[in-house]
This record gives C-alpha cells, structure tokens and sequence, in this order.
C-alpha cells in the first residue's frame, strides 16, 4: 500500500498542472449540473390517500376560514365509533387539550371549533 501511495504521490507531483486542470473540470462540470438540475422550490407538501392528509383535506373542506396561511401544525381529534367528539362526555378531554395546547411554548394561538 506504501508503494501505491508513493507512485501515486509521485504521479500527482509530476502532473501536478495537468491534476489540477482536472480537479478544476470537475467542479465547474458540478456546479453546471447543480444549476441545471435546480428547479423551482416549493413549501407545500402532501401524501395522498394517507389519513393525515385525509384529515387535512377535510378540515379545509369544513373550516375554510383556518387556512393553513402560516399554520406548522394541526391537531385532529377522532372521536370512537358511533360517539362524537361535541358531545359533553368529550367536552371537557377536548377542552383540557386545548388548554394544554394554548400554555405551549412556541404556540401562537389555539382555536376551538365548537366554541361559539
């Protein structure tokens, strides 16, 4: 392994112009395939026929005012089969989450759906 590195050393000293042209090619000819191959950007993001992006489809759908302008989460509740998640017996869980929610660090604000 010496010998190889030595004779590769060697080789490197006496083309030494010729490596660093090389060296030089390959970075320009990275550079143009990373400007080439950049396109537009964007912040949107979506999973179709997952159950998260089910369940923000249809908060969009029936909250149509709480877009998602400036949101970086959701909470959605799911209420057991044949229950749902207005009544009383639920209330006060759903009320105690938003509570907790609302003492949050980094939480801007928290919005009640069945408030009002």
């Amino acid at each position: 392994m010496a010998t190889f590195l030595y004779r590769l050393g060697r080789l490197v000293f006496r083309r030494r112009r010729v490596v660093v042209m090389l060296w030089a090619a390959m970075l320009v000819a990275v550079g143009v395939g990373a400007i080439r191959s950049s396109g537009p950007t964007s912040d949107g993001f979506s999973l179709p026929g997952t159950q998260s992006q089910r369940a923000i489809d249809l908060l969009g759908k029936e909250f149509p005012q709480a877009s998602a302008n400036g949101a970086t989460a959701r909470v959605v509740l799911e209420a057991p089969d044949g229950r749902r998640l207005d009544s009383d017996a639920h209330g006060s869980a759903r009320e105690s989450l938003l509570a907790r929610l609302e003492t949050a660090p980094q939480v801007a604000g928290v919005s009640d759906p069945f408030a009002g």
